[in-house]
């Protein structure tokens, strides 16, 4: 193996273990691991994983949308549309091997997101040196939005390691443009795609990176329009086929406002991971860089690859008015850290007067300065990390047990918010393997709510209607969360009255405290067993959306 080879390798293995120790302190701090699934897509990405393990264990062979519609019917948090279906194919294949769980589910997402700062490593093994680039590591996988990765299953983390990857193989095509290093980034970019809408952003790494090399060359070469090709073929049939349903996701309306907002929300972000100095960093480290473009075209080539990156995550989050939240930095945030530790490295050459990035420690000043610069950008991280409550552990896992599960269909009603709803029907889910039980959302039953959430008004206002919907789809078990001790919604507070009206047959089995946050879960079990109406819990299942895919002829 070459030693440059070797050397990188090293790297990228010294920085993923950073990653995981990290990701292992954040799991500690907020007992994400054993706490389960709050946040409101969690769930969502893990039950889309588990159908496809399902699938692929006892279904292969027949009709994907078929199944995948019964399985919705059964629990109705999947989301595969909403979300491409690259990663889920790969957890789902994970879970054949690692029997599908929550604490299996945290496994995986602790060793993919460490991936991120195993690349941060071997970026500034290739443009600094092996201290700077392990303390870089570091420095990235304290960040909040590192932290916050680990605790939470999500898309972000593996989104970000994802885009990268493209991009170090983009800077590999433009140094030597052979048609394996063009597919392997049309690979990457269709993966990226394929896992979250965000992936789009990779269309505008070749032009950030062609427009400050001027290496516009590359546009005469026929590999860069077979890898286009490849790459649209790959992604463009599934954007077709599930456009529709994706735009229902969108929580603004495009334009210069929506722009300008979130463009100042990105640089906040930014700031709030890295501090102004190491934007303030990131931006010497480019000014040096350019200044030296002429002397070292290929290094420059590497800065320029960095900040494409940055500006693709910007023109990205500008142009398409999906939402305005941090994560959607997490592809930029380790090549702007990246950049800021060069930076870095370039003020620690200068301090100690040397001319060239340093290969060894400084004496004294310099180093107390370079120190002091690594702590204001770690502090971010770290005052996230000691001021970080435990995520709320809503107890389902315990729920579960007191369900009749001998019952040949269980109906279960939720009642909390989105993140309970899918808590529940995740842990649920797995102990369903027939898929022979229901969960039904009072959200949905009792109310009107859009996709998101942001839409609600109530169906029902009184209490016996409630209770007669209830026996008519013959519900066994009711389950009401009470996030804060406070009702989930509007209707939340008539199904509890419904449930102590003298003719309800609903009795309270368990009361259990939520761990880490104030608030109850509470167990409703019937003394009376009917015979679940299998047609109206379809028809109540299917969303028009739903059907709006069902109905798409391919």
């Amino acid at each position: 193996m070459h030693p440059a080879i070797h050397r990188f390798l090293a790297l990228g293995l010294a920085g993923f273990c950073i990653g995981l120790l990290s990701g292992a302190l954040a799991l500690m701090v907020t007992g994400a691991h054993v706490s389960g699934f709050s946040g409101a897509d969690e769930s969502a990405h893990f039950l889309n994983s588990y159908f496809i393990s399902d699938y692929l264990k006892g279904h292969v062979g027949a009709n994907p949308l078929g199944f995948a519609t019964d399985f919705y019917i059964h629990y109705p948090k999947i989301s595969i549309g909403h979300w491409p279906p690259a990663y889920y194919g790969l957890v789902g294949l994970l879970f054949l091997v690692i029997p599908p769980s929550v604490k299996a589910a945290f496994f995986i997402n602790l060793v993919f997101s460490a991936l991120p700062a195993a690349l941060v490593a071997i970026g500034l093994g290739y443009l600094a040196s092996r201290r700077v680039a392990l303390l870089g590591a570091a420095v990235y996988a304290l960040t909040p939005l590192a932290t916050e990765g680990q605790a939470y299953f999500m898309l972000d983390q593996v989104l970000a390691a994802t885009c990268i990857a493209a991009t170090m193989a983009w800077f590999a095509y433009a140094g030597r443009s052979t048609w394996l290093r063009a597919m392997l980034f049309a690979a990457l970019c269709a993966f990226a795609i394929l896992t979250k809408g965000n992936g789009w952003l990779l269309v505008f790494v070749p032009f950030y990176h062609m427009l400050l090399t001027r290496n516009w060359r590359l546009l005469a070469l026929p590999s860069l329009y077979g890898a286009a090709l490849a790459a649209g073929l790959v992604v463009f049939p599934w954007y077709w086929l599930t456009s529709g349903i994706a735009a229902e996701g969108f929580n603004y309306q495009a334009g210069l406002d929506y722009a300008l907002t979130a463009f100042l929300a990105a640089i906040q972000h930014f700031v709030a991971n890295i501090g102004l100095p190491g934007i303030s960093l990131a931006g010497f480290a480019v000014l040096v860089e350019w200044r030296r473009r002429q002397q070292d075209p290929v290094r420059w080539s590497a800065v320029s690859a960095c900040l494409s990156l940055v500006l693709a995550t910007l023109t990205l989050q500008v142009l398409v008015p999906v939402d305005i939240v941090a994560r959607y930095m997490a592809p930029a945030l380790p090549a702007l850290l990246v950049l800021a530790m060069t930076g870095l490295a370039h003020c620690y050459a200068m301090l100690s007067g040397r001319a060239r990035l340093p290969q060894r420690w400084p004496a004294h000043g310099s180093l107390a300065a370079m120190f002091l610069l690594i702590v204001f950008m770690s502090m971010p991280g770290v005052q996230h990390l000691a001021t970080r409550m435990p995520k709320p552990d809503y107890r389902m896992a315990e729920v579960i047990p007191l369900l009749d599960a001998s019952l040949p269909h269980n109906v279960c009603l939720i009642d909390g918010t989105s993140n309970a709803e899918g808590a529940f029907m995740a842990e649920m889910a797995i102990t369903d393997s027939g898929l022979r039980h229901y969960a039904v959302r009072a959200s949905k039953l009792f109310a009107n709510t859009n996709f998101m959430g942001t839409q609600y008004s109530p169906r029902f206002t009184d209490p016996q209607a409630m209770l007669d919907e209830l026996n008519r789809l013959g519900t066994h078990n009711v389950i009401i969360v009470r996030a804060g001790n406070e009702p989930a919604f509007p209707h939340s507070q008539y199904l509890a009255q419904a449930l102590q009206l003298p003719e309800s047959p609903f009795r309270r089995v368990k009361s259990l405290p939520h761990g880490g946050r104030a608030g109850t879960t509470e167990v409703y079990v019937s003394t009376r067993h009917a015979t679940p109406d299998l047609n109206a819990l379809r028809q109540q299942g299917i969303p028009a959306k739903v059907s709006n895919v069902i109905n798409t002829q391919l």
